[in-house]
């Protein structure tokens, strides 16, 4: 149903469906070893050269809450070491083909979710998957830099802050 394959757009490794995709479609869930965002920042200062890969995704399960959550609080899936396919679904602003949706594990303290990523619009066979991480480009202050965008769509929010920079 899909497949894994090297893009020429120069983001690396990429998914793409083998079938058509109707509106709503699940496509698969997002797996991986469940980390404090504290863990997971040691994680990757251990991490260098061609290990600096990761894959994390944040679990904010603090949505809807009224209280902030620290860093040993706030919890992400990493599907660096232990993943499946989704860890190969390339970022796209705005526009992506996926959505992800937090389904809840019930839970004592409630505080945990699983991932789930559904089509947005339809999909066409041999169509690369792509989901909006939802990155913000311009904060300067985040410990983990955001990556340079390549996704190529014509909202794309890193695109934006470069034409703004060569305007000035």
């Amino acid at each position: 149903m899909f497949q894994v394959y090297f893009t020429c757009e120069g983001k690396g490794w990429g998914l793409r469906t083998l079938k058509d995709l109707p509106k709503g479609s699940f496509v698969c869930e997002y797996v991986g070893e469940i980390l404090t965002n504290t863990e997971l920042y040691e994680r990757n200062l251990q991490s260098s050269g061609n290990e600096r890969h990761t894959y994390p995704v944040t679990l904010d399960a603090d949505w809807g809450s009224e209280e902030l959550l620290e860093d040993d609080e706030l919890l992400c899936l990493d599907a660096t070491y232990h993943g499946n396919v989704a860890r190969f679904i390339n970022h796209r602003c705005s526009d992506a083909n996926l959505i992800d949706i937090p389904v809840e594990v019930e839970t004592p303290d409630r505080h945990y979710y699983h991932l789930a990523f559904f089509t947005s619009r339809e999909v066409k066979a041999l169509e690369e998957l792509t989901w909006d991480y939802a990155i913000d480009f311009d904060d300067e202050d985040h410990p983990v830099k955001a990556f340079k965008c390549c996704c190529g769509s014509p909202f794309c929010r890193d695109a934006k802050k470069k034409r703004k920079a060569t305007l000035v």
